[in-house]
């Protein structure tokens, strides 16, 4: 029985880890990004992943080029998120 694949090749996944963390003496403080993990691609969005860069700015990024948000753990001042891709 024949599925849906085309045979022409395999879907590549792109994965981003962003670990973060906030300021503990400033009143809500944006959340910066601390280290980034990147397997396959995060174009146009590699960029916005050095450490003290804001993470809001890397998720918007992200979730616009397609990405989806598959896990988020916020312990108020450090969290880990993971996005995807379907390529």
């Amino acid at each position: 029985m024949s599925g849906s694949d085309s045979g022409s090749g395999s879907i590549s996944v792109d994965v981003v880890t962003i670990l973060w963390e906030r300021a503990t003496l400033i009143p809500l403080a944006q959340r910066r990004i601390v280290q980034a993990t990147v397997i396959g691609s995060a174009a146009p969005c590699a960029n916005t992943l050095n450490r003290g860069d804001l993470y809001r700015t890397a998720v918007l990024c992200l979730l616009g080029n397609r990405f989806v948000q598959v896990l988020n753990l916020d312990s108020g001042l450090t969290g880990v998120a993971v996005f995807i891709r379907l390529r």
